[in-house]
């Protein structure tokens, strides 16, 4: 299992569709992810699909602010902003009712026809649009936002490459990137997140929750496959607060970031690896532990400072 394997290329593939992408058998970064939790929740979630990712489109505002900074020209392809004056929408008991009201009828006709109007598209409200146009505006008073644009690069490649150690075929999604060029030999990767709290103690543990750091480095690995790059890129992260005033900031992910990454990364693959090979699925230990409080309550107690 430890032995090299001989790498296919790596490709990339530009406008590839969310829903094509997700439905490629490559592993992703969200299901080494659930490999790290525990080999069952990988089987469950990717093998059985016990959790079936929900098919019918809703909004995601982080979706939509990602949509109106880095690809405003889909924005209408994708989204439908509901009109200022639309009626509510109707119940269950209103779309059943076999004698239903004038209002109940009108409700009904109105939705319908705008669904019919605008196909699977997400539904949004001018004041949500509103918001995330303020933190698109805001993302680009960022100085990356003038790299971004000074520099080749492109959004949402879709890049497909191969594990060098176990054979593991994965890909990866990239927000934006700038390919290798004079000024960043090694291009450069862009992250845009959203979050309650952009400020560093905040989003850092953003970051461990959701294993951002894991992402980061399977991110950076299947980049430098491609491009063939001496060195991996830097890992910028643009943050944007998802509530009023929408504040941003930027991070580079640091080295120490970074390794913790690394060693994320490549233990979800070496359990992927073993668990396909020998078909066994975990779940936890069912061993009795010791149940410890986290480590600044501990502090909290050990100082008597509960203020």
């Amino acid at each position: 299992m430890n032995a090299f394997v001989d790498l296919p290329t790596a490709s990339l593939i530009e406008k590839m569709s969310n829903e094509e992408y997700h439905s490629r058998p490559e592993f992703s970064s969200s299901q080494l992810k659930d490999m790290l939790r525990s080999s069952a929740h990988f089987h469950s979630h990717n093998i059985i699909k016990e959790h079936e990712r929900e098919t019918k489109k809703h909004l995601d505002f982080g979706t939509l602010a990602h949509t109106l900074f880095l690809e405003p020209e889909q924005f209408h392809k994708e989204f439908a902003v509901i009109p200022a004056d639309a009626p509510k929408p109707p119940t269950d008991v209103m779309r059943n009712a076999k004698k239903p009201s004038e209002d109940s009828i009108i409700r009904v006709q109105w939705w319908d026809n705008f669904a019919a109007e605008h196909g699977d598209k997400i539904t949004i409200t001018a004041e949500q649009l509103a918001g995330a146009k303020r933190i698109a505006e805001n993302l680009m008073k960022l100085s990356s936002y003038a790299v971004m644009q000074n520099n080749y690069g492109m959004p949402e490649a879709s890049i497909f490459f191969t594990d060098p150690v176990y054979g593991l075929e994965l890909r990866i999604r990239p927000d934006w990137h700038i390919a290798p060029c004079k000024a960043l030999p090694n291009g450069l990767m862009f992250d845009v997140k959203t979050s309650r709290d952009a400020r560093p103690y905040k989003f850092s543990k953003d970051c461990g929750d959701m294993g951002y750091s894991l992402s980061a480095s399977m991110y950076r690995e299947g980049f430098q496959q491609y491009y063939g790059t001496e060195s991996k890129p830097d890992f910028i992260y643009l943050v944007a607060e998802n509530v009023a005033p929408f504040n941003v900031k930027q991070y580079r992910a640091s080295d120490l970031f970074l390794s913790v990454g690394d060693n994320q990364y490549n233990k979800a693959k070496e359990l992927l690896a073993e668990s396909l090979l020998i078909n066994e699925w975990d779940g936890y230990s069912l061993e009795m532990e010791d149940l410890f409080l986290p480590s600044y309550m501990t502090k909290q107690a050990l100082e008597n400072d509960f203020n």
